[in-house]
C-alpha cells in the first residue's frame, strides 16, 4: 500500500513544483523554463532528493513519451507553414550550419570553462544544442520578436528529435 502512495506523492510534488515555476516565471516576467530547471534541480536527486525518477519505474518512460507527444502536437498546431516555406533557405542554414557552430562552440566552452574531457564536452554540447517546442514556444510568448524571426525559430525547433 505504501508504494502507490509514494508514487502519488511524487507526482503531486512534481506537478506542484512545475506549477510554482510557471507562476513564479509569470510573476517575475522571466521565461518559466528557467524556474522549471532550477526547481527540478532543487527537488531532484542532486538537490533535496525529494523526487527520484527511478521510483516511477517503467511509468516514467510512458509519462515522458505522452508529454513529448502532446508538446510536439501543440508545436505543430502553432506552426505557420506558409510563412515557413518562404524562409526555407534561412531555416536550412539555421538547422545545419547553426547547429554545427553551436555544437563546436558549446564543446569548446565546456572543455575550457567546465574542464570537461573532450568526449564529455561534445556529449554535453550535443544535449544542450537541441531546441524544441518546449523551449521555443514559451520563450516566444514571453519575448516579443518580429513575426518572421518567430516563425523561423518555431520551424527550427520542431524538426529536432527529442532527447528522451
Amino acid at each position: 500500500m505504501e508504494a502507490p502512495f509514494n508514487i502519488t506523492a511524487l507526482m503531486v510534488l512534481t506537478v506542484m513544483a512545475g506549477i510554482s515555476a510557471q507562476v513564479l516565471g509569470k510573476y517575475l516576467k522571466v521565461p518559466g523554463i528557467v524556474f522549471l530547471l532550477l526547481l527540478g534541480i532543487l527537488v531532484g536527486r542532486d538537490g533535496l532528493g525529494l523526487v527520484i525518477p527511478e521510483q516511477l519505474g517503467d511509468g516514467l518512460e510512458a509519462i515522458v513519451s505522452l508529454f513529448v507527444a502532446l508538446i510536439l502536437f501543440e508545436g505543430g498546431l502553432n506552426l505557420d507553414l506558409r510563412s515557413l516555406s518562404k524562409m526555407s533557405d534561412s531555416l536550412r542554414n539555421l538547422v545545419t550550419i547553426g547547429t554545427v557552430i553551436a555544437l563546436i562552440g558549446g564543446a569548446i566552452a565546456a572543455h575550457f570553462l567546465g574542464q570537461f574531457p573532450w568526449n564529455l564536452a561534445f556529449l554535453y554540447s550535443a544535449l544542450v544544442v537541441v531546441t524544441g517546442p518546449t523551449v521555443i514556444g514559451p520563450l516566444l510568448k514571453q519575448v516579443r520578436v518580429d513575426r518572421q524571426v518567430a516563425t523561423l525559430l518555431e520551424g527550427e525547433g520542431v524538426p529536432m528529435p527529442s532527447p528522451s
